[in-house]
């Protein structure tokens, strides 16, 4: 038995909101984890740490290549002495030694 039309009216109105709530959830989570990393590095640049510049290139001038993540991720997890961080597209190592070599290695 098919649904009387303001029944289907409804149901589509429903889901339009429920897709338009899903999307401003996901929005709201990226801003919330962009201002959370942009404090973190902040707070860790005051601590002393150092950043290796932004030679990720999805953040700046050079071809992209899909992956940076993955092989910088692994160079720095085998040579970095100190802990170290990613974020906002920038590594951050407390050992200065540590981004001195990812850059000399990675620009």
């Amino acid at each position: 038995m098919p649904l009387p039309p303001c029944a289907v009216g409804n149901r589509s109105t429903s889901l339009e909101k429920d897709i338009a709530q899903s999307l401003a959830d996901q929005i709201s989570k990226e801003i919330d984890k962009e201002i959370l990393d942009s404090l973190m590095k902040d707070i860790l640049v005051e601590e002393g740490w150092t950043g290796t510049g932004n030679l990720n290139p999805a953040f700046g001038d050079r071809t992209y290549k899909s992956e940076w993540y993955d092989e910088t991720a692994e160079w720095v997890h085998l040579n970095a002495q100190g802990d170290y961080k990613l974020l906002r597209g920038q590594w951050l190592c407390k050992d200065p030694q540590d981004a001195t070599m990812f850059i000399l290695k990675w620009s």
